[in-house]
């Protein structure tokens, strides 16, 4: 029987050659290449029974050369790659490879695939070759109806490293462990997925722990893994509720250990801040009441309690919006330094995997900028519009809010304030006013059963006909006849 290397590392086809001729496996002829052509002509003229492929080779086929002849001529290819990614675990399965080998190679894991595909019968069909059993079980674990033949186990399992980054170099220390009388390791992008024929979930557990502690210790990194510990589904199942397990690490952090049976239910999370919580959050910067500040943060982290993180991380944009409108009041677009620690705050917020950090990150920077509020204020640099706008956010359900109150409140007059909002807003005092008061009984109507005229008073109105008359212009329809539509199509 005859096999050929393709690899362009003269070093690895050698090494791989003298592993193979020495340890008595069933082939006679062993042929190494470490080019495109060279592999072409060796398969068209040697037909080699079984072919050890470096994926990376591929990249300068431009032609699809080899790829045709593989189709053509009928094998047993066993794929090899140094970066195990889901992109090359892929081209691995177009390519109908036994099993994708992640270097350095497993010896053993090699030897394992080299004697089965060397005992393999062969069929062509259509020029094309089939084989009679698929080891890979990287299609079962995106698609339901897909099949996937493999040892039995007890357990899945997958592990997840702190940053993703990392994953690699978690495939190839665990590798090094020499864990394939207990696991068997298939690499995705961002995480691994594991399979244990451990005997009870305690022993699974231990041994999980273990991994965890030693990869802390030898990495100075953090590992999760999840654990499917209910009756065993198809691997599409479990890997989609593994995953769900992960999402835990949001608000519990990092070195644990997460059962699919322990899956919380998640509790109802608003994704914007409601009109209390703009105020308290406009008036604590304002007053530079960091207490405050920390409080409505540390609450959103209650470990008792478990919301989507995505709901979360919306959250706390809208909270960085109202940041965002403080930094421009004092001018602090201006000071390179912040901006710069905003856009990373902004990127924390959308990225990081554990909410902790966030909020940590989020109250450092809460005081920074209010101390440099303090400062602003000192030297008269202060933003009227945001200013105003600021004052409309708190006070605009309040009837007896004019556009000169609010001028002497900034201590400007009401001409100026007038001129500085239209050049900034586009519209007058009074459209942005009113809607803002719409906008909030829009939500009255929506979600409370007042009537019309004590809609009217608690959006700012004084007189229930004008509200209606300004309400019906904005929206097309009477304040009841919206509250209608809303109904119908809630329902």
């Amino acid at each position: 029987m005859k096999l050929l290397i393709i690899d362009r590392d003269h070093t690895e086809r050698t090494g791989i050659k003298w592993f193979i001729t020495h340890y008595q496996l069933e082939i006679t002829t062993v042929f190494e290449v470490g080019t495109i052509e060279e592999a072409v002509n060796c398969i068209e003229l040697e037909s080699p029974e079984i072919i050890l492929l470096e994926l990376e080779l591929l990249a300068y086929d431009s032609k699809n050369a080899l790829k045709t002849m593989l189709a053509i001529h009928p094998h047993q290819l066993i794929t090899m790659t140094a970066e195990p990614l889901f992109k090359n675990a892929l081209e691995a399965l177009s390519l109908r490879s036994l099993t994708l080998l992640v270097k350095p190679l497993d010896l053993n894991l090699l030897k394992h695939y080299l004697t089965h595909a060397s005992r393999q019968d062969f069929q062509t069909e259509q020029g094309h070759l089939s084989l009679t059993k698929q080891y890979s079980i990287y299609p079962a674990i995106f698609l339901e109806d897909s099949f996937a033949e493999h040892e039995e186990f007890t357990y899945c399992m997958l592990f997840e490293t702190e940053f993703a980054k990392h994953n690699e170099q978690l495939f190839h220390w665990l590798q090094s462990l020499q864990l394939s009388n207990h696991f068997t390791f298939y690499p995705l992008s961002k995480r691994i997925i594991v399979f244990s024929n451990d005997g009870t979930i305690e022993e699974c557990t231990k041994k999980a722990k273990s991994l965890i502690r030693e990869w802390n210790n030898s990495n100075d990194a953090h590992l999760n893994i999840a654990i499917y510990d209910l009756p065993n589904q198809s691997i599409k199942t479990m890997y989609t509720a593994l995953k769900q397990a992960l999402n835990l690490r949001f608000q519990s952090g990092f070195s644990q250990v997460f059962y699919v049976s322990q899956l919380p239910i998640y509790e109802k999370f608003n994704h914007f801040l409601t009109i209390e919580q703009q105020r308290l959050w406009i008036n604590s910067l304002e007053q530079n009441d960091a207490q405050a500040v920390k409080q409505f943060l540390y609450n959103i982290s209650n470990m008792n309690t478990f919301y989507q993180p995505d709901a979360i991380r919306i959250h706390l944009t809208s909270i960085l919006a109202q940041v965002r409108r403080f930094m421009l009041k004092y001018q602090m677009d201006k000071m390179i330094d912040v901006e710069q620690k905003y856009d990373l705050l902004f990127d924390i917020t959308l990225n990081h995997p554990m909410l902790y950090t966030i909020i940590q990150e989020f109250v450092l920077f809460c005081q920074e900028v209010m101390n440099q509020a303090v400062q602003q204020k000192e030297q008269g640099q202060f933003d009227y519009v945001n200013g105003a706008l600021d004052y409309i956010d708190i006070y605009y359900t309040d009837s007896k809010l004019t556009l000169d109150t609010l001028a002497n409140f900034l201590g400007i007059s009401g001409s100026y304030l007038s001129m500085l909002f239209s050049t900034t807003k586009g519209v007058t005092f009074k459209q942005y006013l009113n809607e803002k008061r719409l906008s909030h009984a829009g939500d009255l109507l929506r979600e409370t059963g007042l009537s019309v005229n004590e809609i009217s008073a608690a959006s700012g109105f004084n007189d229930p006909n004008y509200f209606s008359k300004v309400f019906k212009a904005k929206y097309e329809r009477s304040p009841l006849a919206f509250r209608r539509q809303e109904k119908l199509e809630g329902d």
